[in-house]
């Protein structure tokens, strides 16, 4: 008789917790940019990277930093080999990948770890979805595995010099690469400090150590500069950070709302990660204390925060909790001794690859189930028969206002639009002009007339569509639960 293979516990537990990481993943292509990077993606594989706007009718002079050149590419190649269901797979694949990088970076596997892992995905599912943004998370996770490695005396020294050759891959896949030079800045800056200020732990760099880390920190944002836009990218995120309309309107840019309920995990995560710091064993070093009270503060002023400082916090808590000791029975398994090294029985065995068999059936029934309904996911977000009106019509050709939200889809079907969600391109003083038509503000009719616009698409009930339906110089043409449309009367 064939004996079956042995599946511990231990091991089923591992591998429960990658496939729940998946599947959590997997989720519609929802993302309002992802159209535009699409697009934009198609145009670099035929054209090369623009340095100028190529979507627009209202600002085709304006330079434009293509910072996610690599990733809109990445997610154009991956679109051709099996459309909108592969982006799905695909990103769902790279979230399972990160945060089980992320484990591996914490101590206290398999239990606790993948307790505070799990609580780091659901804080940073508020971002999750086919976006370049991703990529972020990615390797914001490789960084920390590489700095926590090599503080836990498990990896060379010499292996913090890949970071510089992963910082000039991340420059050309997202400007969020400033992350990770200020997360190895404040790695070097901590452990300098503990040494100087506090008593040194056995996970305190040496002077040696900490050389290498302040060198591989400089010439990590040299390479950065190896990208099409040179060192412009190396100014262009504080553009962004300082932008006003991007941070007023851009929802993601907001500071979280704890009345809605997904940001509640964050919350879970501040308070679990103070009281970690407070009643652990030892006190906390300085480096732990910048990470934390670091990102935490950029969580707490953009939503948009939230998931670095869930990554960066991750292994911090994994190692505050471990020492607080509330584990008596060795589930964190710090000793190696636990019931898996003992054989198992023929019937747990059996039970436990039943369970991986379900577990598998499930996430693979969850991913059919989520990419037979994108498509209808998709008509109820965006305004898919409004644009199917436009083109019929022969109004796809003509200018048109349209929502923020919308551009990107209007640009994924070929309509040249009035904004989009590149906000950077549009610059503030157009954002604003923009926002005085949507806001119905005086004088909303300014740029209306100074674009020439024939047509509006605006979601239906909104300001500006209940002032356009008693106009007497527009005429509503379409209007469903989504969207209404008017033209003008010329």
């Amino acid at each position: 008789m064939t004996k079956i293979a042995s599946l511990s516990t231990k091991r089923l537990f591992v591998a429960l917790f990658v496939i729940a990481l998946f599947t959590m993943a997997v989720r519609e292509t929802l993302d309002p940019d992802m159209w535009w990077h699409l697009r934009t993606g198609e145009y670099i594989l035929q054209h090369g990277i623009p340095a100028q706007d190529v979507f627009t009718f209202t600002v085709p002079q304006n330079a434009w930093v293509t910072h996610e050149w690599l990733s809109q590419l990445i997610m154009w190649l991956v679109y051709l080999a099996g459309g909108l269901p592969s982006l799905i797979l695909f990103f769902a694949a790279l979230i399972a990948l990160t945060y089980w990088l992320l484990y591996l970076a914490c101590p206290g596997r398999p239990y606790l770890a993948a307790f505070i892992v799990l609580l780091t995905s659901i804080t940073s599912a508020i971002v999750w979805g086919a976006r370049p943004q991703i990529f972020n998370l990615l390797l914001t996770a490789v960084f920390v595995l590489i700095v926590e490695r090599v503080k836990d005396g498990k990896w060379r020294v010499r292996t913090l010099w890949w970071l510089p050759l992963l910082t000039l891959v991340w420059a050309n896949l997202h400007s969020g690469y400033l992350l990770g030079v200020v997360l190895l800045g404040t790695y070097a800056v901590g452990d300098v400090a503990q040494r100087w200020l506090a008593t040194p732990t056995e996970r305190t760099l040496g002077k040696t150590a900490v050389a290498h880390l302040f060198g591989a920190t400089g010439v990590s944002f040299l390479a950065a500069a190896v990208n099409p836009s040179g060192v412009e990218l190396w100014i262009y995120p504080f553009l962004t950070l300082g932008s006003g309309p991007m941070q007023a309107y851009i929802q993601e840019w907001h500071s979280p709302d704890f009345h809605q309920t997904y940001f509640w995990p964050f919350a879970a995560m501040l308070a679990l990660g103070v009281l970690g710091l407070i009643f652990r064993k030892e006190r906390p070093t300085i480096t732990e204390l910048l990470l934390f009270l670091g990102t935490g503060a950029a969580g707490l002023l953009s939503a948009r925060h939230i998931p670095l400082f869930a990554i960066v916090a991750a292994p911090i808590l994994a190692r505050s909790w471990l020492s607080v000791d509330l584990d008596p029975k060795g589930l964190t398994n710090r000793t190696g001794n636990n019931a898996d090294s003992k054989p198992l029985g023929s019937l747990l065995v059996v039970l436990n690859w039943l369970l991986l068999v379900v577990a598998v059936g499930t996430a693979v029934i969850w991913s059919i189930t989520k990419i037979g309904g994108n498509d209808a996911a998709i008509e109820a977000r965006f305004p898919v028969a409004a644009v199917d009106y436009l083109e019929a019509s022969g109004l796809a050709e003509a200018h048109g206002y349209n929502s923020y939200n919308w551009g990107g889809y209007l640009i994924w079907r070929g309509v040249p639009v009035f904004v989009d969600g590149r906000a950077d391109v549009y610059g503030d003083s157009f954002l604003l002009y923009y926002r005085r038509t949507f806001d119905v503000l005086p004088g909303w009719q300014e740029p209306l007339d100074e674009y020439d616009v024939d047509y509006v698409l605006m979601e239906s009930g909104s300001p500006l569509t209940a002032v356009l339906a008693v106009s007497p110089d527009w005429t509503e043409v379409y209007a469903d639960d989504l969207a209404q449309i008017f033209i003008h009367a010329k």
